[in-house]
């Protein structure tokens, strides 16, 4: 399937007669084989030719990739403590704020892969030239599914720098750091980096760049192929081996298959009843409560009637003894937990659930006498709240799983009577 690059040249730019944005950009359109369809320079006008949004393959986001000159985004590698990822996420802005000139809060970090007690490579970039950019894009239907910057389509070893001559200036890229320098301080960018191999893209070092090198190194020229620059980093372009700017509240939506589309209705249909399963049982469950309490207060004013003489029990429990007692018996046959059975178990869990909660699935296993319940729930404190409710009213709750997911938490249960 066809691929959609796009290089910006500058900030995107609304203007102010509402004509769209002032953008400059460099585009190729790279077949699944490897052949270039059409390519060009081009502005917001220019672009809203290009990329028509009723064509099929650009309406995945997968299949347009934005390439961001190294001069308009920072790439660092940093190392950061932490036992977890989220951690050392949480973490990295403090970490990465040395590198940066200008307000953190102002940047967006995009880190790389994340293994505690290892360097982090990220890319940092202002929010609001991103913000920008997705929004004049998505002004004309484009909607991006990676952000990247150029220099992460070097070919980039260890103790390895490359060179890619592009114009006036040349874009120098080690393991951990990359920058666009002009010819004249090019020396002394690589004399920084001190690399054993230096790979050069589209142009060479002349024989005084080279005697001017602190130490010597191994020199290895590529030349460019038909298309120039941009076709080179789309052949380099690898989703596994690149960070995508675009994470967290930038992240791109999904594309939805037709097939999974079905299935979602499907699922959606099937969820609306397992719902109103659910809340009949629960009004069932309440109704069954309600009656119990009705019934419990007719079982107390007739043992009154019968003795009246006698202090009133202070509840169903105490009625029970009474009655044990009277009857020469320490307990009554059959007698079991009140909290079993699965409407007591549904009804105990139900009162207390807090209202924004909600149930996504339930199971109840009869020869355990205990449900398994799958909530959503807005935090992990309101968790300890309902185990401590349940474990006020003897049901007992054991915590399958719970994780973070979509601001809320994602948690299954296994409720029972208590012991």
């Amino acid at each position: 399937m066809p691929r959609l690059f796009l290089r910006v040249l500058s900030e995107a730019t609304i203007l102010s007669d509402d004509e769209g944005y002032e953008l400059g950009v460099e585009w190729l359109i790279k077949e699944s084989d490897g052949s270039v369809r059409a390519s060009g320079v081009t502005d917001y006008r220019g672009l809203a030719d290009v990329a028509d949004p009723n064509v099929e393959w650009l309406g995945n986001p997968e299949n347009t990739i934005v390439l961001i000159p190294s001069q308009m985004v920072l790439t660092v590698s940093c190392e950061v403590p932490g036992r977890s990822a989220g951690q050392i996420k949480r973490a990295l802005p403090f970490a990465v704020e040395e590198f940066v000139a200008t307000d953190i809060e102002r940047m967006h970090i995009a880190p790389g892969p994340i293994k505690p007690g290892l360097p982090i490579l990220c890319s940092i970039v202002e929010r609001t030239s991103l913000a920008s950019w997705l929004n004049c894009f998505s002004s004309l239907g484009i909607a991006p599914g990676y952000f990247v910057a150029d220099a992460q389509l070097l070919a980039i070893e260890s103790g390895t720098a490359s060179v890619l001559f592009d114009g006036d200036g040349a874009l120098v890229a080690s393991s951990d750091q990359a920058a666009m320098v002009d010819r004249g301080t090019l020396v002394f960018a690589l004399n920084s980096v001190a690399p054993d191999k230096i790979v050069t893209v589209n142009g060479a070092l002349t024989d005084l760049e080279v005697d001017q090198l602190d130490s010597p190194a191994e020199l290895e020229t590529v030349d460019l192929i038909e298309y120039g620059v941009l076709d080179y980093f789309a052949d380099r372009f690898a989703p596994a081996a690149c960070i995508n700017i675009l994470q967290g509240p930038f992240k791109p939506q999904q594309q939805t298959s037709a097939r999974a589309s079905k299935w979602m209705g499907v699922a959606s249909l099937a969820a609306g009843w397992v719902t109103i399963a659910f809340l009949g049982m629960v009004v069932e469950a309440l109704w069954s409560s309600s009656e119990a309490d009705r019934l419990e207060q007719d079982s107390l004013a007739l043992y009154t009637q019968f003795s009246p003489r006698e202090a009133q029990p202070s509840g169903i429990d105490a009625l029970r003894r009474s009655v044990a007692s009277k009857l020469g018996k320490q307990a009554i046959p059959g007698q079991t937990n009140e909290a079993s059975g699965f409407v007591q178990l549904t009804s105990h869990f139900a009162n207390v659930l807090d209202l924004q909660s909600q149930v996504t699935s339930l199971r109840y296993q009869a020869r355990n006498d205990e449900i398994t319940v799958e909530v959503m729930l807005k935090d992990y404190e309101e968790l300890e709240v309902i185990r401590s409710k349940l474990a006020d009213q003897g049901v007992s709750v054991e915590v399958a799983n719970a994780e973070e997911e979509g601001g809320k938490v994602r948690s299954r249960l296994r409720v029972k009577a208590g012991e």
